[in-house]
């Protein structure tokens, strides 16, 4: 929509709120995700003979040297960012082999790797390790990333929504929104109902009280920026 759309890049909007679950707490930044996908291909054959190639063993020393950046990641500052709770990048690791049976070499490995890149860190960095580490062992590798997001504290937009739900400091989150899509056309606050831990739950919910609170909050905020004192 934000590079698209044709009504939206027409209107002349400046402001905008992402109303993910915040528990209506005014947020201005908040992390962003990375994948990478590392893959061994090895041959298929049963245990038995000698004609297979276990892509397992291929891709074992890659991911001994995966644990070790998890544990560089966990203690050096430099990879931190202490806005954030927790400050770290999420480091995660699992290992897809397709459920070969134990009696089959795997024919195929794949390591999928995650984090969380934040404001201002070397997640760019971090992402040619990895692929750097991958080609050393001859392994495929392929990556996509979302930003993080990061408004300016003082904006327009942040200073209405700390008035509308009378707080004095704009929070930040751990997960992500499509916040970061929109960076460039509008200044925004991710404002909304709920608690990202009912997030992504069997019966995931929403207090009535809170969407209730959540309409007088837009409420208060709409006569500033869409009453002919704003965009």
């Amino acid at each position: 929509m934000a590079r698209d759309s044709v009504l939206f890049n027409g209107a002349g909007l400046r402001y905008g709120v992402i109303a993910d679950p915040t528990r209506l707490a005014p947020v201005y930044a908040h992390k962003g995700g990375v994948r990478l996908t590392i893959t061994a291909r090895g041959r298929a054959a049963h245990s038995s003979t000698v004609e297979g190639i276990n892509a397992n063993f291929l891709i074992a020393p890659f991911l001994a040297e995966m644990a070790e950046l998890h544990r560089l990641f966990q203690s050096d500052g430099r990879y931190m960012n202490r806005a954030f709770d927790p400050p770290t990048n999420g480091w995660n690791m699992i290992i897809d082999n397709g459920n070969t049976p134990a009696n089959v070499t795997a024919a195929r490995s794949v390591c999928t790797i995650s984090f969380r890149p934040m404001p201002g860190d070397p997640s760019d960095e971090i992402i040619e390790m990895v692929r750097e580490k991958a080609a050393k062992y001859g392994l495929e590798f392929t990556a996509s990333k979302r930003d993080p997001f990061m408004a300016p504290r003082d904006s327009a937009v942040v200073v209405a929504a700390l008035a509308a739900t009378e707080r004095s400091e704009p929070e930040t989150v751990a997960f992500g929104t499509d916040a970061f899509a929109f960076s460039e056309k509008l200044e925004m606050v991710i404002l909304g109902p709920g608690d990202i831990r009912q997030a992504h739950t069997v019966g995931e919910w929403i207090s009535l009280p809170q969407l209730q609170q959540a309409v007088e909050i837009y409420a208060r905020m709409i006569p500033r920026f869409c009453m002919g004192n704003g965009g």
